[in-house]
């Protein structure tokens, strides 16, 4: 007896459609997950640049910033529900230097890619130190000369907060901030990033350096 018709496939041949199958998958996946954390990149952000509106409206109301981390504070809940890490905020005041600057800092998930910001915009922290440790000219012109800028000393104040220990990537000591002590211009704000304990150095001292964009 003949049968006509077409054969069924064979074992390599279904073997291969279910390699094909796979790849294909995984290809989608991998571009999916890429997607999501691009849109969530960009959602920290656009929630960080719409502190600095918020920080100026309680500048208006109080003629300093002593209020701003309060009135920031929706916008650091809408990060954490997204990154399940608290962004922290953080506002300096001493004799002579009384909330007269903010900044809040943010991290991803992984805990592997920062963010801060402060009165003069978003920045990216670069994952390396720029160099060894250096005076603070030194410093502020290596950051200028790759195209980049020292953190203010209320972003790397914040930057510690927000991961509750030293982040990941950075060197248990002294950083140098790009912010300089009002009350003598030879000094400049440094944080130890081993405790969070922050203050003031003669720009000569060679501290640690991580550069922003």
């Amino acid at each position: 007896m003949n049968y006509s018709g077409s054969r069924g496939f064979t074992l390599i041949e279904l073997l291969v459609v279910i390699a094909v199958i796979g790849i294909l998958a995984s290809v989608v996946l991998a571009s999916l997950n890429s997607a999501r954390t691009k849109g969530q990149e960009a959602s920290i952000k656009s929630n960080l640049r719409n502190m600095i509106a918020a920080a100026e409206l309680s500048y208006d109301a109080t003629g300093n910033y002593s209020g701003a981390c309060v009135t920031v504070q929706p916008m650091m809940d809408a990060i954490q529900n997204i990154t399940t890490v608290a962004p922290k905020c953080y506002s300096y005041t001493s004799a002579g230097d009384t909330y007269t600057r903010w900044g809040v800092s943010a991290t991803n998930a992984a805990k592997d890619k920062n963010w801060s910001v402060d009165g003069a915009g978003v920045v990216t922290w670069d994952t390396v130190n720029n160099g060894s440790t250096q005076n603070w000219d030194n410093a502020v012109a290596g950051c200028a000369g790759i195209g980049k800028k020292m953190p203010s000393f209320e972003q790397l104040k914040s930057l510690y907060d927000t991961h509750v220990t030293t982040p990941p990537g950075f060197t248990a000591d002294l950083y140098w901030s790009g912010t300089v002590v009002p009350s003598g211009t030879t000094s400049a704000y440094r944080v130890y990033l081993s405790t969070g304990v922050v203050g003031s150095s003669a720009k000569s001292g060679p501290y640690n350096v991580r550069c922003v964009q």
